[in-house]
Parts: C-alpha cells; sequence; structure tokens
C-alpha cells in the first residue's frame, strides 16, 4: 500500500487546513465577544445562540461540500457581525459604540502605540479638525468692530487666510453650542497650540492646532479687532462680534506675549442679553430674596452694591435689576467698561481712558442730565464710590459693584479705601454677595441617601429621610455631569441694626452675626438649599463657597 502524498496534494491540504483553522478561530473569538457583549449591554438575548448555530452550520457545511461554500457563508458572516454590532450601537453608550470615528481612532491609536508611533492621538485631532473645517460651512459669520461682514467669510481668499478663518468660525460654532463664555489659544510649545474654551466657569480643552494654523488663526482674530497684527511683544485688546443663527455674540478679544508665542482670550458676550430677560428667579435668586431686591430697587434713592469675584455674574445681576423697572418712566444712565447687554430704552455709555472718560468723570456729567437710576459697571477707587454715594443721598438710585467675597467683606473694603462711615450709614440700601454654581445634568444625574448625621448638619430635621444628588456625565453634559449655571445669593439689607453697628468700625465677624440676626441667609446656605432641591450638588458648593 502506497501513502505516499503528493507535493501538490500535501500543499492542498496545509492551505485549505490552514484556512479552516483561521475561519475557527475567528468564529470561536467572535461568539465569545459577542456572548460577553450581548450580556453587559442588553442584559440577555438571542445573539449568543445565533453566532454558536452560525459557526455549527459552517461546520456542517465545509464537511458536506468542503471549502468551496466558505466565501458564502463568509459573506453571511460578516452581515450577521455587522447587523449584531449596528443594534447594539444603538442601546449601547456612546464611548462604548463601535461604528463610530472615535472607535476607529482608538483602533488607530492602539496599533500606533504598538508599533511605537508617539503623538498619534495629537495628530488625529489635528487632522480631523482640519478635515471638518474645510468641508463644512460655518453658521458663524464673523463681524469687523464697524459691525460689517468679514469680507469672504473664507472664500475667495488666499489659501491660508480663508484656512484660518474658516477654522476660527468652527471653534465660534462648538463654542457657542457648547455655552462657552470664553475661548483661548494658548501656545504651549513651538509645535502646537491648545485651544480652550470656558464652559460653566471651568476651564476644558477644545483642540489642538499646528503651530502654524493657529499663529495664522490668531492673526485673523486681530485683524478682526483692529489689533496690530506686526505687534507680539505688547499686550493689545479689542473688539468685534459674531453673528450665530441670527445671535448676536460681542467679543472681547485680548492678546500678549508668552515664553512660546502669542497669546489669545476671547470673551463672548450675548449682546441680545436673553438672560436678563428672565426676571430675577431666572438668575436663581430664592423667594425671599427676590421679594427683599424688589421692595430694594424700587426705592426712590439708595445705592445696592453687587459683589463678588469676576465671572460671578454680578453684572448680569445688576442688568436683571434693571429689567424690573420701569425703563419708560425713569430716566435710567449706565455707565460700563465695556458694554456688555443693549438695553432699550435706557442710555449706556462705555468708558474710555484714553479720551479722559473714567468712571468719575461720566459720572459727573451724567449727574448734570436728571437721571433716576445710574449703574456704574465696577467701583475702582475712593473717588468713584464717593460720588456714587453722594448721588445716592441727593435723589438717585445708584446700582454698582465691588470685587469682594462676601456682603460683609464688602463694608471692610470701603473704608479701607477710605469712605466715611457716615457717608455708608445714610447711602447704602443693600449689599448682594453672589457665585455661581453648575447645575447638575437632568439626564445624568444620580440620587444617593446620605447619613442621618450629616443630613443633620444641613439643617435636615433628624429622622427625615432625603436623597441628593451628585454629578455622573454623559453626553449631552460633555461627560461633566453639569449642564448651565445658577446662582447663590447673600442679600445684607441695610437696617437700623446694621447703620448702629458701622459707629465703631465693626469686624467682618461682627457684620455677619447681625446680618444673619436679621434674617440674612449666607452664601454656603444658600447653596445647600439648592443641594436640597436637587439643582447642584454639595461638592460644587463647596467648591465656590468655601
Amino acid at each position: 500500500m502506497n501513502f505516499w502524498i503528493s507535493p501538490d496534494s500535501l500543499n492542498h491540504i496545509l492551505w485549505n487546513g490552514g484556512f479552516w483553522v483561521i475561519l475557527s478561530v475567528l468564529w470561536v473569538s467572535t461568539s465569545l465577544w459577542i456572548a460577553s457583549d450581548a450580556e453587559s449591554i442588553f442584559g440577555d438575548s438571542l445573539w449568543p445562540l445565533v453566532s454558536v448555530l452560525f459557526g455549527a452550520l459552517f461546520f456542517l457545511t465545509t464537511y458536506m461540500w468542503g471549502l468551496s461554500a466558505t466565501p458564502i457563508f463568509a459573506i453571511i458572516f460578516i452581515g450577521g457581525l455587522f447587523s449584531y454590532t449596528f443594534t447594539r450601537d444603538k442601546k449601547a453608550p456612546s464611548q462604548e459604540r463601535i461604528l463610530c470615528v472615535a472607535f476607529l481612532k482608538k483602533i488607530l491609536i492602539k496599533i500606533a502605540n504598538l508599533s511605537g508611533i508617539e503623538n498619534v492621538e495629537s495628530l488625529l485631532n489635528k487632522s480631523m479638525q482640519q478635515i471638518a473645517s474645510s468641508k463644512e460651512k460655518s453658521a458663524v459669520i464673523l463681524l469687523k468692530k464697524d459691525g460689517s461682514p468679514l469680507d469672504g467669510q473664507g472664500t475667495g481668499m488666499d489659501r491660508s487666510s480663508s484656512k484660518a478663518i474658516q477654522t476660527v468660525q468652527g471653534l465660534f460654532e462648538k463654542a457657542i453650542k457648547n455655552g462657552a463664555t470664553d475661548l483661548h489659544f494658548e501656545p504651549k510649545s513651538g509645535e502646537e497650540i491648545v485651544v480652550r474654551c470656558r464652559i460653566d466657569g471651568v476651564m476644558q480643552n477644545m483642540t489642538t492646532l499646528w503651530a502654524a494654523d493657529g499663529k495664522s488663526s490668531i492673526s485673523a482674530l486681530k485683524v478682526l479687532s483692529d489689533m496690530d497684527i506686526a505687534e507680539r511683544r505688547r499686550p493689545q485688546d479689542g473688539t468685534f462680534a459674531v453673528l450665530f443663527n441670527s445671535h448676536k455674540f460681542d467679543i472681547r478679544a485680548a492678546s500678549g506675549p508668552t515664553n512660546f508665542g502669542e497669546k489669545m482670550a476671547l470673551r463672548l458676550l450675548d449682546s441680545d442679553g436673553e438672560i436678563v430677560k428672565n426676571g430675577l428667579e431666572g438668575i436663581g435668586m430664592s423667594d425671599s430674596v427676590t421679594k427683599k431686591m424688589r421692595q430694594i430697587i424700587q426705592q426712590p434713592h439708595g445705592m445696592m452694591l453687587v459683589c463678588g469675584p469676576t465671572g460671578s455674574g454680578k453684572t448680569t445681576t445688576l442688568y436683571t435689576a434693571l429689567g424690573e423697572l420701569d425703563v419708560f418712566s425713569k430716566n435710567i444712565v449706565t455707565i460700563e467698561d465695556p458694554i456688555e447687554y443693549r438695553l432699550e430704552n435706557i442710555s449706556q455709555t462705555a468708558v474710555n481712558v484714553a479720551a479722559d472718560l473714567t468712571f468719575a468723570n461720566i459720572l459727573r456729567s451724567t449727574l448734570r442730565q436728571d437721571p433716576d437710576v445710574i449703574l456704574i459697571g465696577e467701583i475702582r477707587d475712593k473717588e468713584t464710590a464717593e460720588i456714587a454715594m453722594q448721588a445716592a443721598l441727593t435723589g438717585h438710585f445708584v446700582f454698582s459693584t465691588l470685587h469682594a467675597n462676601d456682603s460683609a467683606t464688602t463694608i471692610t473694603r470701603l473704608l479701607d479705601i477710605g469712605i466715611d462711615t457716615t457717608l455708608i450709614q445714610s447711602s447704602l440700601s443693600a449689599v448682594l454677595a453672589q457665585r455661581l454654581v453648575r447645575v447638575l445634568c437632568k439626564r445624568c444625574k444620580e440620587s444617593y441617601t446620605p447619613p442621618d448625621d450629616f443630613l443633620q448638619k444641613l439643617g435636615v430635621p433628624a429622622g427625615k429621610t432625603i436623597s441628593l444628588f451628585k454629578e455622573v456625565g454623559c453626553t449631552s453634559c460633555i461627560e461633566s455631569g453639569y449642564r448651565g449655571r445658577t446662582g447663590i445669593h447673600e442679600l445684607l439689607v441695610f437696617d437700623n441694626s446694621i447703620r448702629d453697628l458701622l459707629i465703631g468700625r465693626p469686624s467682618i465677624q461682627d457684620i455677619r452675626r447681625v446680618g444673619r440676626k436679621s434674617g440674612m441667609k449666607t452664601l454656603k446656605q444658600s447653596g445647600i438649599q439648592k443641594v436640597l432641591a436637587g439643582i447642584t450638588s454639595l461638592n460644587e458648593v463647596m467648591r465656590v463657597a468655601k
């Protein structure tokens, strides 16, 4: 008996056998993955059984007809795998989806890392951003300082200028859609410029640009802002505007040198002032604070100060208070640096130091224009404070802001800059301290029950069970767990007890003690109320109201 196998036959067996083994391993691996994945995504489904039955059919078919039938079942296999992937992606969280660019990006990064290639993620981000900016027509229209549209808007220009404008348009569109208030171009090295934005008071990375693209974008922004494009050694500032879906945003631009090159910071101001049209309740004031505020601002004369750090919403609160007044029966004048919201039937004047239009000088002129209500953007010095308080004593109601941590600190700050105690006593009606806290995302916030002793510290009666909420993160809130902001407030009303206290130059603790006796809720107490109401988290309140 001859058991000799010809080389051709052996080669045929090896090739077919190897091919069969590869397909078998592929089927087993896929079936195991489907079984595990289906359990985590669906909990329970028939997909693992379908996969196993298909493998059994494959073995049976190849046994009967040979490997010639393999291509047909390979096509069916690929189609079935795609069908499962498409079905599970509909239910899977966004970060676990497969049929998307993000998953392909992950695979490419893993392959690159195994190959020893570095900085692949940064390269992909840049490439994807450049492709998007070149193919998509932005809904953003750039407006020059004089209010006219930028010629071309990226078309009919040289290639580099067009690309820079398209990049700027795309960044503004993304920033506005995400509710950003600031946009920063920050050079981090000789090769990269990082673009970050401030969303709900927290800085977040947007993208990374090649140095050449970033510098071109900054140059385009400087042209829009009417800055000197050749000057990179000194700080500059300017203004322009953007139009997004017929909604106008005024842009305050500021550039300055860094060790890696020129930086650009852009402040986005909603010139339409939609937020101020919702009244005091719309900015997060409690019912008790709202009631007292309305009583105060309707007084024929006096002074209302709003204090807090930069970015705490002081100006927005003042504009909202103005919106509570009858602008048709009163002559309302504002002095601002710069004008942040355009208000109808209100005279608004911008500070211009170069033209000697300071807060103090404009205020003196304003007092000769028969005003009923005056809004001063910020009290920065003794002169402005004294003129404002004198105006409050002579039949005008004055609104203004001051940088201070809380209402009690505001009084001591006025004393420190040299304001006479008698003037403070007779002119001030109230001081409002405020902070902005992020609002928990309604789609992903998660409830939990804290310990009873912890609830008692928050002021919850013993024996009462209550659920609090914490941040989680989802696609709707860009994985932050928060979407939007609201205010927490501390209102110190100047009654006789506060005025009598000022005679002896009191300490901050004494002012706080007397204020609490008069019904003042501190910033922390106001924040705790919003925690108990499920509006924000305890972590967020402790972050801003320490």
